[in-house]
């Protein structure tokens, strides 16, 4: 284990409400010589504090009173709250459920502790962070550590390493908070616009499936249920466009969005004219955002996702 140079300005939050598991992982910490912790019992003060510090560490109760560890980290990693979304975050939880674990791994933490947690299995999580903390993957649905257990598991999405600052302080790394700053920024663009076109991908795939299925076993609810992910993702990415090489496409992506809003907000029943309006807009945005693709191999993938999504509906 490392010594920390004396200083080093280690920041370690943990929200946690009962008294002894805090004092556990208390003690689990100590054995990384990390012993520069500051306790919080409700999530309001969390956030607050997580908004107005530099924490190199989270460790939170899935939990916590005042609020969702889930919109916490989401929150975090979407660059809504604090000054680095790329935080190592570990939650705890007496809840496992598949559900639940599935809900808090999908939220875009680094690892989850299931109560009574053990010293030994701290040991481990923290191991990881500091030696062999996973790359970022950006999806349409998730922001965070890459999750794929099987190396071989083919994904086109890119892996990003993102800073650790608790373990360059734990190392002993001279910290340049400007360059650390800009090192931030980097990876925040780079996620910025990779979530863009793995939404213009999203919003593709739903429109192809809507209109290969339209009139077959495609029921009504089916097709709003759709129409309100596509507003959801489509939503996510008009506020990403902002400062991005993809401004102009701002009003293709406002009135994807009208028209979209249009449907859901006043319950009208999907046409095939609503999609095939639908259709040229979704192009245009993939195309847009991914000048190094052809048409024609975006389409060939997105074709194949939905074989494959069709093909596990069926096999549950």
């Amino acid at each position: 284990m490392n010594k920390l140079k004396d200083d080093s300005a280690i920041e370690i939050y943990l929200g946690e409400a009962e008294l002894e598991i805090r004092r556990l992982i208390r003690s689990a910490l100590r054995d990384f010589n990390l012993d520069t912790l500051q306790d919080f019992e409700e999530c309001g003060s969390l956030r607050k504090a997580i908004s107005e510090g530099n924490p190199d560490l989270i460790i939170v109760d899935s939990d916590l009173a005042g609020g969702d560890a889930c919109e916490l980290i989401q929150l975090i990693r979407h660059q809504n709250l604090g000054k680095n979304p790329f935080v190592p975050i570990v939650v705890t939880t007496w809840q496992n459920t598949a559900e639940r674990v599935r809900q808090l791994i999908d939220s875009g933490a680094d690892g989850l502790l299931i109560k009574p947690v053990s010293i030994s299995a701290i040991h481990s999580h923290l191991d990881l962070i500091l030696n062999n903390r996973k790359p970022f993957v950006v999806t349409s649905r998730y922001i965070g550590p890459d999750r794929r257990k099987d190396p071989k598991h083919t994904n086109t999405a890119p892996l990003i390493e993102v800073p650790n600052t608790l373990q360059a302080k734990v190392n002993g790394e001279a910290m340049d908070l400007a360059a650390l700053r800009m090192q931030i920024e980097q990876r925040n663009a780079e996620v910025n616009l990779e979530r863009l076109r793995r939404n213009a991908f999203e919003l593709s795939f739903h429109v192809e499936r809507m209109m290969a299925g339209f009139g077959e076993h495609k029921t009504e609810k089916a097709l709003l249920t759709d129409m309100v992910q596509i507003l959801d993702v489509a939503t996510d990415t008009l506020q990403r466009l902002a400062g991005s090489p993809f401004e102009e496409s701002e009003e293709l992506c406002k009135t994807l969005i009208r028209v979209v809003s249009n449907i859901t907000e006043n319950d009208k029943q999907v046409s095939h004219v609503d999609l095939q309006f639908l259709k040229p807009l979704t192009d245009a945005m993939l195309v847009g955002f991914n000048p190094g693709c052809s048409q024609a191999e975006m389409s060939r993938e997105i074709i194949s996702s939905i074989e494959l999504f069709e093909e596990r509906l069926k096999s549950e």
